[in-house]
């Protein structure tokens, strides 16, 4: 498999992987909304500390 497909495959995973999480939160935010907030501060936390360490 060449780097230019393997991109794609991957970018491709990226992105429904991020879809994903965005209708996860959107559900989460229509039932729980104070758990939603908590998790998505968590996950920004875990970016940006991901991002800060590389």
């Amino acid at each position: 498999m060449t780097d230019t497909a393997l991109r794609q495959r991957l970018d491709a995973a990226l992105v429904l992987l991020a879809a994903n999480f965005l209708l996860l939160l959107v559900v989460a935010f229509e039932v729980h909304p104070p758990g939603a907030i908590g998790a998505l501060a968590l996950t920004l936390l875990v970016a940006y500390g991901h991002l800060r360490g590389s």
